[in-house]
């Protein structure tokens, strides 16, 4: 096999200059090159242990060259090209998946919870949730299955994210034409809160005296309010208790707006339509999505900045500046209805009532709400 082919597989150099980048490209060669058939497994244990592996992304990933461009870069055939980038995709998921995108347990919720209350000063949440639409082109035979309400191919990628910017959990390939409350309500994470199954721990009191709440994930207005699942009290004209919990929900969710927007700023392949069939689009999706979560776990933000509170007032990230105006990711629409439980309206509100209680409150948050923010 040519080192040309081999070479293609992950040429992922980005921002190194001079020996270092050749040094570590020519390493990577002979990773690839030495590898046996068995490969999947082996290939990414050495890429895993090459300590230059920090500073290259792939190449498909990082610029969303399309398949034709590569395969003329490297001088080797489109159906080569494709082959190549679908062995890397599964071995990344086979071998890194249950590192960095375990199923979550018991531990998995306790720990999230840990960060979000010391982090985000939000008490008992296990993750933030959104979704987005990832563009794709019409796929061959669907029909109308993925075209959906922005008129447009997708499919969905519904996931929780934890305080750190990294995902817990993913749900990827919901078709794009769903209904506004089908995305979630079909999705393994939607049917898992709304079943409760999803092994978060037992109800605690936010205080000493205060009524045992369950732990929650945080929703924005898109989503249907249910006892584990917190979203903000809606209207132009609501009391200062309810903006301030407002203010305490956006502060702590907006964790998986970054864990989207992080992604979207490193993987370009994300800011436009993806030129894959419908399973490949899949692949590409998980691989990102772990491999992100890799990269975060060692601290490698690649100059890529997160939102971030400075006097209670938010200072957006770069990542913002890079992914705006990209049509490649969508926001999902409002999911479901506005029906909820009578439990579920009592848990929001226990929640609105420690934040503006003697316990539970922020020093900044009143004169951030008296002027003007949500």
């Amino acid at each position: 096999m040519s080192s040309a082919y081999e070479f293609c597989i992950v040429d992922t150099c980005i921002t190194i200059e001079g020996s270092q980048e050749q040094s570590s490209t020519a390493q990577t060669s002979l990773l690839l090159l030495g590898r046996d058939n068995d490969g999947e497994q082996q290939l990414v244990m050495d890429l895993r242990d090459d300590p230059y592996y920090n500073f290259r992304y792939f190449r498909y990933l990082a610029t969303g060259n399309s398949q034709i461009s590569l395969a003329m870069s490297f001088r080797v055939s489109p159906s080569s090209v494709c082959g190549i980038i679908r062995e890397t995709l599964a071995a990344i998921n086979q071998a890194l998946k249950s590192d960095y995108l375990p199923t979550p347990t018991a531990s998995t919720w306790i720990n999230n919870e840990n960060q979000f209350r010391t982090k985000w000063n939000f008490p008992h949440p296990c993750g933030s949730l959104d979704g987005k639409h990832i563009r794709i082109k019409c796929p061959s035979a669907s029909g109308s299955l993925y075209f959906n309400y922005k008129t447009y191919f997708s499919i969905v990628l519904m996931a929780l994210s934890d305080a750190d910017f990294k995902f817990t959990a993913v749900d990827i390939g919901s078709y794009g034409s769903e209904s506004d409350g089908g995305i979630l309500a079909k999705s393994h994470i939607g049917r898992k809160i709304s079943s409760d199954t999803f092994n978060l721990p037992s109800p605690q009191p936010l205080s000493n005296t205060g009524t045992p709440l369950p732990y929650v994930f945080l929703g924005d207005d898109a989503f249907p309010r249910r006892h584990n699942l917190l979203k903000p009290y809606k209207g132009n004209f609501l009391q200062k208790t309810d903006r301030v919990f407002n203010y305490r929900l956006s502060r702590a969710r907006m964790t998986v707006e970054n864990s989207f927007g992080i992604m979207a700023a490193r993987w370009r392949i994300f800011h436009s339509v993806i030129e894959a069939d419908v399973d490949l689009v899949k692949q590409i999706t998980l691989s990102a999505v772990i491999l992100h979560n890799y990269l975060m776990n060692k601290k490698d933000f690649n100059n890529i900045t997160p939102d971030r509170f400075e006097d209670g007032r938010v200072q957006h990230g770069n990542w913002r500046d890079t992914v705006q105006n990209d049509n490649g990711m969508i926001q999902i629409p409002r999911q479901g209805t506005n029906n909820y439980t009578q439990y579920s309206a009592q848990v929001r509100n226990h929640f609105r009532d420690y934040f503006n209680s003697e316990d539970g409150p922020l020093s900044w948050q009143d004169h951030h709400v008296d002027a003007g923010g949500r």
